[in-house]
């Protein structure tokens, strides 16, 4: 068994550029952007099949 890792990010692009105009506000920004980040781990039988899978896509 494999283990494929997946980012998403869930958050609001309109906040997150209003926090990073304004040089203050900018760790608060990454802040938001960290915890409105997501991690996703599946479980896969072959990752050799998948890999080849999605560059054959391309």
């Amino acid at each position: 068994m494999d283990k494929v890792t997946q980012y998403e990010w869930h958050g609001s692009w309109l906040i997150l550029t209003l926090l990073g105009f304004l040089v203050i506000t900018i760790p608060i920004g990454v802040v938001y952007f960290m915890t409105n980040l997501l991690k996703i781990e599946t479980q896969v039988a072959d990752g050799t099949k998948l890999s080849e899978f999605l560059q054959s896509r391309k």
